[in-house]
């Protein structure tokens, strides 16, 4: 079978980025993705941004058969009644096609900006998980228990994940693991890895926890032109404690750069950091060039074992992708 024949067999999902002006817009992202043949649409969650869970309200009333995921709300912000409570009725007024994902946020936005205690964020997505569980079943989470039940016996839950405390939390109580956007392949494989050891040691079938990627989607045949721009972002992923030392490891990449590139953003804002970061980490980080090398792309990603590879367009190119790499 080609490659453009294997492709349109696999599950493909598509993320509608913040931004939205009006209810028309959303409808029209929802009915691009609906009769794309994506599987899932997913709503990404930026504080201070639009509100998560009404704009897939919406969408559960706006689009017919494709799943509609969350991706990611954190058990700070919303308490996990409120989250059970969310989860049952968007599962029900969807008809079955709802997703949960849920992530730990960090505590600089968490504490530091909002004021709510950060705590142990693993431990409080772990006990989440399993109030959730106890909630949506109808058996009850402490001393609580929902008057409504979802459509799904067992609505999916998908927990964010970059390190490896976070990816075998995953795989020990999970549905599914959301990878981060900006992930090259090599990453992916030991994020695999991790996830499905996990569950085999926590006597789950490894196959059974589905691997979603966020894959930032730049539909361009004149990839170049842009680079200096996906660069300066690469700087700026690179800047946040953890995330750098894992991404440059797993991946494959000089370490050495980690460094000089956090001293240059705090110092001339990444300018001279953009020169540390090579072309190939480029093509490594993001999903860039044309329909064809987007597609093999996409190809590569599954074969370092993602699951359901999930376009992140920006905004204004949210229509192109979802009609080019579309079925």
């Amino acid at each position: 079978m080609n490659l453009i024949g294997s492709f349109f067999m696999a599950r493909l999902g598509i993320v509608l980025y913040h931004g939205i002006d009006s209810g028309a817009d959303l409808k029209e992202y929802g009915r691009l993705a609906d009769e794309g043949g994506f599987e899932s649409l997913w709503v990404t969650e930026r504080y201070f941004h639009e509100e998560t869970f009404s704009m897939l309200g919406f969408l559960a009333a706006a689009t017919r058969d494709i799943k509609l995921g969350l991706g990611v709300a954190n058990p700070y912000t919303r308490h996990p009644a409120l989250l059970a409570m969310a989860c049952a009725t968007l599962d029900r007024i969807s008809g079955g096609r709802f997703l949960l994902g849920l992530g730990r946020s960090d505590r600089s936005l968490i504490q530091d900006r909002m004021g709510i205690p950060y705590g142990s964020p693993l431990s409080t997505l772990e006990a989440t998980v399993s109030t959730l569980r106890g909630l949506l079943s109808g058996e009850g989470g402490g001393n609580a228990r929902l008057a409504i039940s979802p459509a799904q016996e067992k609505p999916p839950i998908y927990l964010a994940a970059i390190g490896p405390r976070a990816l075998r939390l995953a795989g020990t109580v999970a549905d599914g693991v959301l990878l981060n956007a900006y992930t090259p392949t090599a990453y992916v494989r030991y994020a695999v890895n991790e996830v499905r050891r996990a569950a085999e040691e926590a006597g789950r079938d490894p196959r059974s926890v589905d691997i979603a990627c966020m894959l930032t989607t730049r539909l361009t045949d004149d990839a170049e032109s842009i680079w200096p721009s996906l660069k300066q972002r690469i700087v700026r992923l690179l800047a946040e404690p953890q995330v750098g030392e894992i991404l440059l490891e797993k991946g494959g990449f000089d370490q050495s750069i980690l460094a000089p590139v956090r001293a240059s953003d705090k110092s001339d804002d990444g300018k001279y950091a953009a020169t540390l970061i090579s072309d190939d980490m480029v093509e490594s980080f993001y999903l860039v060039g044309s329909e064809e090398r987007c597609k093999e792309r996409i190809v590569e990603y599954r074969e370092a074992g993602v699951d359901l590879p999930l376009l992140l367009p920006r905004l204004e190119d949210y229509a192109r992708v979802a009609g080019t790499l579309g079925d």
